[in-house]
């Protein structure tokens, strides 16, 4: 209306807009409570996306991204390539990781391992009950085999593993009040940075940070070094 003369101004400038709600800085568990959860998780079927989120440090999606042909588990290692991500219009799919400084070789700590090893144990009994419905995946043109499936081997939703960690805490005797899918990003760049006395720049790279800014906002609202 502005642009063809019909009014003089902008009705919108005179509205004020809501006051901003303050964002939580979100919660992240101390050393024990996260090996806590992370045993008490084993127990359940999508155990091992809990313990990769709370022992490695992983972004969800990076989880959720990870196939069979990305780990070598006699090496303990994990190759980041993608990322599974839900959008309305087309549910849940397999693309890009958030920043590229998330791909590429990552080592595996012995109780991921282990946990992946049982994953792939029980999936390979799902696929062999499902049959033909099993769902079949591709990423680049090239098949893959996602880690964390439904029993017919269709991509999980982030919910599914929020689910599990709830359950897992209450079983782990912890509050599973603002426990969720990031609160092992959390945890684990204030165990190795406060806990652990990692270098910023380490941390940053163990967890996929380009940037060491991001990583410095994560220890600024969670940790700080022991000063004894």
């Amino acid at each position: 209306a502005m642009k063809v003369g019909l009014i003089a101004s902008n009705p919108f400038d005179l509205v004020k807009a809501p006051p901003a709600k303050r964002v939580s800085d979100g919660r992240a568990l101390t050393v024990d409570e996260a090996r806590a959860l992370i045993v008490a998780a084993a127990e359940y079927r999508l155990g091992a996306a809990v313990t990769l989120l709370f022992c490695q440090g992983w972004r969800i999606s990076e989880v959720l991204g990870l196939a069979w042909e990305d780990c070598d588990l006699d090496q303990r290692t994990a190759q980041i390539r993608r990322a599974a991500s839900y959008t309305p219009s087309t549910g849940m799919t397999l693309g890009s990781t958030k920043t590229s400084g998330a791909e590429g070789l990552h080592h595996l700590a012995p109780i991921s391992v282990e946990h992946l090893e049982r994953r792939k144990t029980d999936q390979h009994a799902e696929r062999e009950i499902a049959g033909e419905l099993w769902v079949t995946h591709r990423h680049l043109g090239r098949i893959v085999t996602p880690v964390f499936t439904t029993p017919t081997g269709e991509l999980v939703k982030r919910q599914a593993i929020t689910k599990v960690i709830e359950r897992a805490a209450r079983r782990a005797g912890l509050d599973p009040q603002g426990l969720a899918t990031h609160t092992g990003r959390r945890t684990v760049i204030t165990a190795l940075y406060a806990d652990g006395g990692v270098d910023l720049a380490d941390v940053a790279r163990h967890v996929g940070h380009s940037n060491t800014a991001t990583t410095a906002g994560y220890v600024k609202a969670l940790g700080k070094r022991p000063t004894a």
